[in-house]
């Protein structure tokens, strides 16, 4: 998503960046319902998306555990959304459930020169279930103007009464 006019994050360009998100997860799942390469695009998002090859990102999945908690390496990004990399051998590729519709409720934010803090729900349904987790976004305008994520934090939400 690019921004045109300046570096300030505007109310006018939260919505859009977070349906952007969401609309690449629906996207990731159906290349490769089709048999593309789910790999590279994949990758292309990551790229589009979040600003790994421009800085840092602090990014930790809903699904992950142990060592391999974060993910501030596009590598390990990728392998969560897509998997089948031996060095994240827990990951399955989150983004292949597939997920056939993404949206966003609760949004919260604040804003601060060339970011927006975000915090929100993000529902997911697939052809076998629905879930939805708790998100934490920071989105940033970078030096060529285009709107990426430096922080992507996500959680399922607080059950105060587990089963067993």
């Amino acid at each position: 998503m690019e921004n045109p006019t300046n570096n300030l994050f505007t109310t006018e360009m939260v919505k859009p960046a977070l349906q952007a998100w969401c609309d690449a997860v629906v996207a990731t799942g159906k290349v490769y319902t089709d048999g593309n390469d789910t790999l590279e695009f994949a990758s292309q998002v990551l790229t589009d998306a979040y600003d790994y090859d421009n800085g840092k990102v602090l990014f930790k999945p809903t699904l992950t555990s142990g060592d391999q908690t974060f993910r501030p390496t596009k590598e390990g990004a990728l392998s969560y959304f897509v998997g089948k990399n031996p060095n994240y051998p827990t990951d399955h590729g989150f983004l292949l459930e597939p997920w056939i519709k993404v949206w966003f409720t609760d949004l919260d934010y604040i804003l601060t020169g060339n970011l927006a803090i975000i915090q929100c729900n993000v529902h997911f349904i697939s052809a076998k279930r629905e879930i939805f987790v708790n998100k934490s976004f920071v989105f940033k305008i970078d030096n060529d103007l285009k709107i990426r994520i430096c922080l992507h934090h996500s959680s399922l939400p607080y059950n105060p009464n587990p089963i067993g």
